[in-house]
C-alpha cells in the first residue's frame, strides 16, 4: 500500500476506550453473530463492566453502527488517496480491489462482521449504517464513472449494475475467505478478480 495513503489512514484509526470496546465487539459479533450477542458479552471481551459500555454507546445497535462508521472512514481514506494517484480504468480497478482485500484481509473478524451485516435489514441498524454504505458504494461509482469518462469502459455501462457487479464479486470472495479454515490467502484473488471485472466493463 502507498506509504502516503497509510499515513493518512492512520489518522482515521479509532483510539481510546471506545475503540477498545469496538474491537471487542468485532471479536464477539464475528464469533457469535451480532443478533446472538449481548452487550454483556462485549463488556466481558473488553474487560470492562457492562455499564461502562453504555458510557460510550447508548444501545447495542450503536456498536455495530459505529463500527461501520469508523472502519469505513479509514477504508475510504485509503481508497480515495490511492485512486487519486492512479489512471482511470484498469489501474484504478486493480488498485481498488487490492486495497479492499488488504484492508479486510488484515482481520477476519472485521471482514465477517462487515460483509455479513452490510445487508442488515433491521430498520434501526440499516438507517444507521446507510450513510457509511453510501460513501462506500460511492467509491465504486467513482471507479466506474472515471473509467467511462476516460474511454476505458463501455460508455453504455449502467452505473448501478456495474456497482452491483463489483460489490457482489468482492463480497463473495471476502466472505468465503473469512469463513474458511485460514489456509487461503485473500490477496491471491486480487489479480484474477481485477482482470475479470475490467473485461466485463470494457467496450
Amino acid at each position: 500500500m502507498d506509504p502516503e495513503a497509510k499515513a493518512t489512514a492512520a489518522q482515521a484509526e479509532p483510539v481510546g476506550k471506545g475503540a477498545a470496546i469496538l474491537k471487542a465487539a468485532v471479536a464477539v459479533f464475528s464469533m457469535h453473530g451480532y443478533h446472538a450477542s449481548t452487550v454483556a458479552d462485549v463488556a466481558k471481551e473488553a474487560g470492562v463492566a457492562t455499564g461502562t459500555i453504555y458510557n460510550y454507546f447508548e444501545r447495542k445497535e450503536d456498536l455495530l453502527i459505529e463500527l461501520f462508521r469508523r472502519y469505513l472512514e479509514r477504508y475510504l481514506v485509503l481508497q480515495n488517496t490511492g485512486l487519486d494517484s492512479e489512471s482511470p480504468g484498469e489501474e484504478q480497478v486493480r488498485g481498488f480491489v487490492h486495497r479492499h482485500f488488504e484492508v479486510f484481509g488484515e482481520e477476519r473478524g472485521v471482514a465477517r462482521v462487515f460483509h455479513v451485516h452490510w445487508r442488515e435489514v433491521q430498520p434501526l441498524i440499516r438507517e444507521g449504517i446507510l450513510p457509511s454504505l453510501r460513501t462506500f458504494f460511492g467509491v465504486m461509482d467513482r471507479v466506474v464513472r472515471e473509467g467511462i469518462q476516460a474511454g476505458e469502459f463501455d460508455p453504455e455501462l449502467n452505473l448501478r449494475l456495474a456497482r452491483q457487479l463489483i460489490s457482489g464479486a468482492l463480497d463473495e470472495v471476502v466472505i468465503s475467505w473469512a469463513l474458511s479454515d485460514g489456509s487461503r490467502v485473500l490477496m491471491d484473488s486480487a489479480e484474477p478478480l481485477s482482470g475479470m471485472l475490467c473485461r466485463a466493463m470494457r467496450p
